[in-house]
C-alpha cells in the first residue's frame, strides 16, 4: 500500500473509533438521565474504545471494505448500546432521545472540530496552509513527496479527519435499518404488524445496503460536508 494512503487510513481509522465511542458515550449518557442505567452499569458510559468494541464493525468491515471494495470512506460501528424501555419514563419517546443524542453528539462533534480548525486558521500561517493541503489531500490524492510540512499538519488532518467521519457516520447511523439507529427509531412509529414485517426482512435490507447502499449513502453525506467545506474556507 502507497505510504501516504496508509497514512490516511490510519488517521481515518483513529476518528471513526473516536468517533463511535463517543456516538455509544452519549446514547448511554441519555439513556441514564432519562431513567434506564442499563448501559452505564454495563460500562458503556465511557470513551474507551475497547468497552464498545465490535469485532466485525471495527475490525472486519472496515478492512473489507478498503481491500474488497476499494473504499476510501471508512464505515465502522460498535456494540449496540443496550436499553431496558420499562425503565424509561415514557419508554416509546425516551427511547427515541436516547438513540437520536449518539447522531446528535456526532453532529456537535463535527461543529466543535470545525470550530477549532476555523481558531487554527486564523491564529496560525503554518495551519492556514495545512488546511489547504489536508483538503486537497483528502479530495484529490496529492502527493506530498517533497512536501515542506509543518509540525501542527497532523493536528490539522486528525481535525479534519474528525469532521469527515463524524458526519459521514452520523448519516450512516440515521439510515432506516434495522440494527441501526436510523431503524430503531422508525421502529418505534410504525404499527404493529408493520414491525413484524420489517423485522422478518431486516437482515436482507442490511445486506442490500452494504452492497448496494453506497451511492444512498453518499447523498446525503457529500452534501453535508460540502457545507462544512464552505464554512471552513468562508470563516
Amino acid at each position: 500500500m502507497d505510504p501516504l494512503i496508509l497514512v490516511l487510513v490510519i488517521f481515518q481509522y483513529v476518528a471513526m473509533v473516536l468517533s463511535i465511542s463517543l456516538h455509544d458515550l452519549a446514547q448511554a449518557w441519555m439513556a441514564r438521565r432519562l431513567g434506564d442505567p442499563t448501559a452505564q452499569m454495563l460500562g458503556r458510559m465511557t470513551l474507551n474504545p475497547m468497552q464498545h468494541f465490535d469485532v466485525f464493525g471495527m475490525a472486519i468491515w472496515p478492512v473489507v471494505s478498503l481491500f474488497i471494495f476499494h473504499s476510501s470512506l471508512l464505515l465502522g460501528w460498535g456494540k449496540p448500546v443496550p436499553v431496558t424501555t420499562r425503565n424509561f419514563r415514557r419508554p416509546g419517546k425516551d427511547e427515541v432521545m436516547a438513540v437520536m443524542a449518539g447522531p446528535g453528539m456526532q453532529l456537535l462533534a463535527a461543529v466543535v472540530f470545525l470550530v477549532l480548525l476555523v481558531v487554527l486558521k486564523h491564529a496560525s500561517q503554518d495551519a492556514f496552509t495545512s488546511i489547504g493541503i489536508v483538503r486537497l489531500l483528502v479530495t484529490h490524492r496529492i502527493t506530498l513527496e517533497g512536501a515542506n510540512l509543518s509540525p501542527i499538519f497532523p493536528v490539522v488532518l486528525l481535525l479534519y479527519f474528525g469532521i469527515l467521519v463524524n458526519l459521514l457516520l452520523m448519516v450512516f447511523n440515521l439510515m432506516p435499518l434495522p440494527l441501526l439507529d436510523g431503524g430503531r427509531i422508525l421502529r418505534n412509529y410504525l404499527p404493529y404488524n408493520a414491525q413484524k414485517i420489517y423485522d422478518s426482512i431486516g437482515i436482507y435490507l442490511m445486506f442490500g445496503f452494504f452492497f448496494l447502499g453506497s451511492g444512498l449513502l453518499m447523498m446525503f453525506f457529500a452534501p453535508l460536508l460540502g457545507i462544512f467545506d464552505a464554512l471552513l474556507r468562508a470563516l
